[in-house]
């Protein structure tokens, strides 16, 4: 029995080393991507930044590409539990447009080396499209909310969602050269522009 303990201490003592080791692999590549794009980012200088050696990389990933799929993956499946949960935890009755705005950008914010790693330093043109897919389920469910209850009338709600959606992707790339605005007031800037519009004149000739 107490062989047996000890084994089994040495069985999730190197399961909990192996998770640790993926992490850091994780965070490492998660860096070098954010810094280099994919196709500049080298499995080496992953290895370094993890402090492991080259072999290591491939006993947990086949490839670089493995590893940036991973990142992303993971990293979205977050971001939706995180929004999520945000949301919940404001309007335990069901959600706005406002809170799940505020909700996406607070958390784009916090995790901005991921969103430009899906954005900027992608493996293929078609990959930002991963980035719109994920905020574009969270707007369409709410929308379609409102649709039901009969406040979108006359509105295409695909398009709308992607008009949404595109806005709000636009508003997270801002941050990947600035520093500011803060969420809640990119968040406001956003929000005021859809409940408000522009100024009519800037639709009009000027004389």
């Amino acid at each position: 029995m107490k062989i047996d303990s000890i084994k089994l201490g040495k069985k999730r003592r190197g399961a909990r080393r192996r998770e640790r080791t993926r992490t850091d692999i994780l965070n490492a590549a998660r860096d070098v991507f954010a810094e280099h794009g994919y196709h500049e980012a080298s499995i080496a200088e992953i290895a370094e930044r993890a402090d492991i050696a080259v072999g290591t990389f491939y006993l947990y990933f086949h490839d670089k590409d493995e590893a940036f799929e991973t990142i992303l993956d993971e990293g979205f499946e977050v971001t939706r539990s995180r929004v999520m949960e945000a949301i919940a935890a404001q309007e335990p009755d069901g959600a706005t447009l406002s809170i799940v705005i505020h909700a996406i950008l607070h958390h784009a914010y916090e995790q901005r080396a991921l969103f430009r790693i899906a954005l900027t330093g992608s493996k293929q043109l078609t990959q930002p499209s991963r980035v719109q897919h994920a905020i574009a389920e969270i707007i369409a469910t709410i929308l379609e909310d409102a649709h039901r209850q009969a406040a979108l009338i006359g509105y295409d709600l695909p398009i709308l969602t992607s008009l949404l959606t595109g806005m709000i992707t636009q508003a997270i790339a801002w941050w990947f050269e600035h520093d500011t605005p803060d969420p809640d007031t990119m968040a406001n800037q956003v929000i005021r522009i859809l409940q408000h519009g522009l100024p009519a004149h800037v639709f009009t000739s000027q004389t």
